[in-house]
């Protein structure tokens, strides 16, 4: 296939390496980072071009939008209108802010926390598909089914939830790493790593709840207190106690902070 791509960071950059080691030709880049798309288009062999609107979208089979959430309905709303399948990548952006202008649309959502420079292996990575009809959700199935050994149906209000889940997974148990950190002090963060590492395959193993240990999961309100008066930032502190409370009523309704 003959692909154009409209942005340039990180799920840009790994979907259009696997594209392309998958044997479709990147035609072009586009990016309001004249730099990054620079960089992408010259890794690719593609061409490189600042605004969407210059994208050749006439001789492509499908445009990927890889940009942030905000932006995906106002890219769109630039591109061309074409026969080229134009599909997003985000799990929180429904369908529908394709399909009011492009007659193909479509979602190719990546299940994954990307960073340009970190590598990640795209077999595994789980890719949800959406598309306006059937001929176009058949198109990107066989195409993510080309990257991934992973590949999913999941309409918009699916993808929402695997959004949210998404953030649950990656970005809150990196929040609390960095309040571990603080609470560490000079104390390297790495001497938790094996604890997380264990923790989280015990969860995947079992299940979440059957993995939960300390002082919540035995009830132990009064080491609660005593580490949440241990803890200097405010924030932080009533992280800890909501987190805490929310575990003690999974398995102590009877006891309150």
């Amino acid at each position: 296939m003959n692909i154009a791509l409209a942005g340039s960071g990180n799920v840009a950059t790994h979907l259009a390496r696997a594209l392309r080691d998958a044997g479709h030709k990147i035609v072009a880049v586009a990016s309001a980072h004249a730099e990054n798309a620079a960089r992408l288009a010259s890794e690719t062999g593609a061409a490189a071009v600042e605004t969407v609107s210059e994208l050749p979208v006439g001789s492509c089979d499908v445009v990927i939008i890889a940009v942030s959430d905000s932006a995906v309905e106002s890219v769109a709303s630039e591109l061309p209108v074409s026969d080229a399948i134009v599909a997003h990548t985000s799990g929180s952006v429904p369908l529908s802010a394709l399909t009011a202008r492009h007659p193909n649309a479509g979602v190719f959502y990546p299940l994954q926390t990307f960073s340009r420079t970190a590598e990640v292996d795209i077999s595994k990575v789980p890719f949800f598909i959406e598309g306006s009809d059937a001929r176009v959700a058949e198109s990107l199935t066989e195409l993510a089914r080309q990257l991934s050994d992973n590949v999913h149906p999941a309409d918009s209000a699916v993808r929402a939830r695997l959004h949210i889940a998404g953030v649950l997974t990656s970005n809150f148990p990196i929040y609390l790493l960095e309040m571990a950190r603080e609470v560490l002090g000079d104390i390297p963060l790495d001497v938790v790593e094996p604890l997380a590492y264990a923790s989280l395959a015990k969860a995947f193993a079992h299940s979440p709840l059957k993995a939960i240990t300390g002082p919540a999961r035995r009830g132990d309100v009064s080491v609660i207190h005593r580490q949440a008066a241990n803890i200097t930032d405010a924030l932080h502190q009533r992280i800890y106690l909501d987190l805490s409370e929310a575990i003690l009523r999974q398995f102590h309704p009877d006891k309150i902070i």
